[in-house]
């Protein structure tokens, strides 16, 4: 008897593009980065912006396979985006947290999309720009050999920088 393939994942190409009006809190200037993650097993780290302060310019791109299943089962996943201000001699502060259902990532080829950025309070604090690109249908076989068993990777893994 056959066993059933699973069903192929679809490939998504996430552009962390910037943000605008971040809150600094009492920090005169702040240095940002983005933790990205739709399994907390598996988070994805952008490079720190160190010359933006309130409006960061990451251009950092990621990469996630995700299950189709996970989608039509739990319509609500979603990729989480969380920013954080670095500190030196502390640990880094949250600023800002943004949810962005998966289901709206795998409906296009191509879009950029604008996010509200949350504080821990839930209060709308800046906006984060993302660009999203399907990348389904570019592989005609399978998930691309350098995902490997990861459910995401980011492109400076992928050139070898680390």
């Amino acid at each position: 008897m056959a066993m059933a393939t699973p069903p192929k994942p679809t490939v998504i190409e996430i552009n962390l593009i910037s943000a605008q009006d971040l809150p600094s809190y009492k920090e005169s200037s702040i240095k940002t980065y983005v933790v990205a993650w739709i399994s907390p097993q598996k988070k994805l780290t952008s490079r720190v912006d160190y010359a933006g302060n309130k409006n960061p310019t990451w251009n950092d791109k990621f990469i996630f396979a995700i299950d189709k299943d996970l989608v039509f089962h739990k319509p609500n996943s979603t990729l989480v985006l969380e920013i954080y201000s670095k500190r030196p001699y502390r640990k880094d502060r949250r600023i800002g947290k943004v949810h962005v259902l998966l289901e709206s990532l795998m409906d296009k080829t191509q879009h950029v999309m604008a996010f509200h950025v949350r504080d821990s309070s839930g209060m709308p604090q800046g906006i984060l720009n993302l660009g999203v690109m399907n990348l389904d249908g570019l592989f005609n076989r399978s998930i691309p050999t350098f995902l490997g068993s990861s459910l995401a990777i980011d492109y400076r893994k992928l050139m070898g920088v680390k």
